[in-house]
């Protein structure tokens, strides 16, 4: 029995480790987007909208109608709170602290997150805080950091209003897989993605009017991009996330697993945009593959 929980445990890791690599084709596609003239609130909003459109077909061919859309009051709560909070609220802190604080420091309180959910999950879940789990976040969040900026603070500043839209960033941020775990990780994963996504998108309407300064007509390979947008790094991302959480025990290894995000976002920066890794970015990506493998070993 021990040996096939461990197996279904493994196939969870592999796939939050799959939904971070597909979250690191975020920025592919925002980069194309934000080129075409798309500012940053429209890119979130048409983001998790494209990516409710696209589940809300695949339910219903999948279904063959409305019974797929099923989940409980417990499921739905959770998914509310996942799309208000870890979508909507997350997005327009995270694009504040970007627009107050510059790309280095919002990518420094982005990547605290693992501290917030080790200290939830051992608060609200009794998961334990071993000294390998510690020492695999530490290096984690240097990895990240070290990956994402290459070591370069120089743009690094700090107005009263960005720190707080920095604290709720990365607290919002790592949330998610808390408000899953109420009840949405038992839920078909594609009904619960769904939601997440479309609660996500109502709110953020609201929150950031995407119709004010869109600044890019609607052409065939922004739509492209959109359908693009919706099914990788959201649709799917999401399905396969809800999957792993599933047969995951211990939701502070979550974030520290899909982390693998920075290092797919660094070789895709290489490859299509012609980025330099540079000795400091090879580190971090170094260490983030360092604490993913101490987090298994914890396990």
């Amino acid at each position: 029995m021990d040996q096939i929980k461990r197996s279904e445990q493994n196939k969870g890791y592999l796939m939050i480790l799959t939904t971070g690599a597909l979250w690191g084709t975020i920025g592919l596609f925002a980069t194309f987007l934000s080129e075409l003239g798309m500012n940053a609130g429209a890119v979130a909003f048409f983001r998790v909208l494209s990516a409710s459109i696209m589940l809300a077909l695949i339910l219903l061919i999948k279904g063959r109608g409305f019974s797929q859309f099923r989940v409980s009051r417990k499921g739905l709560i959770s998914c509310i709170l996942v799309g208000f909070v870890s979508q909507a609220f997350y997005n327009v802190c995270y694009m504040n602290t970007i627009e107050q604080s510059g790309m280095a420091t919002a990518a420094v309180f982005l990547y605290t997150s693992p501290v917030y959910v080790a200290l939830i999950s051992w608060l609200a879940f009794h998961e334990p805080l071993t000294r390998n789990k510690i020492l695999a976040i530490l290096i984690n969040i240097a990895g990240c950091i070290l990956t994402v900026t290459g070591g370069d603070f120089s743009d690094m500043k700090i107005s009263g209003f960005g720190l707080i839209m920095g604290i709720l960033a990365g607290f919002t941020y790592s949330l998610l897989p808390i408000l899953s775990r109420l009840g949405a990780d038992r839920e078909d994963p594609y009904a619960a993605a769904f939601y997440g996504q479309a609660f996500g998108a109502l709110l953020l309407f609201f929150l950031i009017r995407p119709y004010n300064g869109i600044g890019t007509p609607f052409t065939g390979v922004v739509l492209l991009l959109l359908i693009g947008f919706g099914i990788i790094p959201s649709a799917m991302a999401y399905i396969v996330y809800y999957n792993g959480l599933s047969k995951i025990t211990e939701t502070s290894r979550v974030p520290v697993l899909a982390s693998v995000e920075t290092v797919v976002a660094a070789l895709i920066g290489l490859v299509v945009f012609g980025q330099s890794l540079g000795i400091v970015k090879i580190a971090g990506i170094a260490l983030v593959m360092i604490s993913i493998a101490l987090m298994n070993k914890d396990s």
